[in-house]
């Protein structure tokens, strides 16, 4: 074989081969996925347009049933090459969603302290945690939202057959479980 047919057989086979031994970018999933419905904590009907938020790229609106969606925050690596697994899971530790609005006192939920459906926390697996109901505090009359320390829930563990999330800051149990296979904080199995 001559040796310039012998560099372009070589050069179509090894073109391919190359692009299957790039890896492909991973996508670290920083916080989970959390859902539920914000209800007014003395009428009880939902409160639309208010932001949920863990930073100013990273948010949402209730919409017109009180009820909200907020994605995972992904950190890809092909983005972020520097940052590791450990400063990955410190970003997660210390996340934070803020849920505001006019008229309310400022809710700040610790994303850590939440009940999780997995065994643990695995930054390249997405994890959903259904808040249930999340009820907001009315301001008094002329108190705007500033002027008022916010409210700030550090553990949010299932709720026990006997407690209501209008009383205690805690995440409805998982359909298809019992509160004895998901309590205290145990993971979903």
């Amino acid at each position: 074989m001559k040796p310039y047919k012998l560099f372009v057989f070589t050069s179509v086979l090894t073109i391919p081969l190359s692009a299957c031994l790039i890896p492909e970018p991973t996508d670290y999933y920083v916080t989970p996925a959390l859902s539920g419905q914000l209800l007014d904590s003395v009428t009880q009907q939902p409160v639309t347009d208010v932001s949920i938020y863990l930073t100013d790229e990273h948010q949402t609106t209730s919409d017109s049933t009180g009820k909200f969606a907020l994605p995972p925050m992904v950190v890809s690596d092909d983005m972020n090459k520097r940052r590791n697994k450990e400063q990955l899971q410190f970003i997660y530790e210390y996340a934070d969603i803020m849920i505001e609005s006019e008229g309310y006192q400022r809710r700040l939920v610790n994303v850590d302290g939440m009940a999780l459906p997995t065994p643990a926390l695995d930054i390249n697996t997405p994890v959903s945690i259904n808040m249930g109901s999340v009820y907001l505090t009315p301001l008094a009359e002329g108190e705007h939202v500033y002027d008022r320390v916010y409210q700030y829930t550090e553990m949010m563990r299932y709720c026990k057959p006997t407690e209501s999330q209008k009383e205690i800051d805690c995440i409805p149990v998982p359909e298809g479980k019992t509160y004895e296979q998901v309590s205290p904080n145990r993971p979903i199995e």
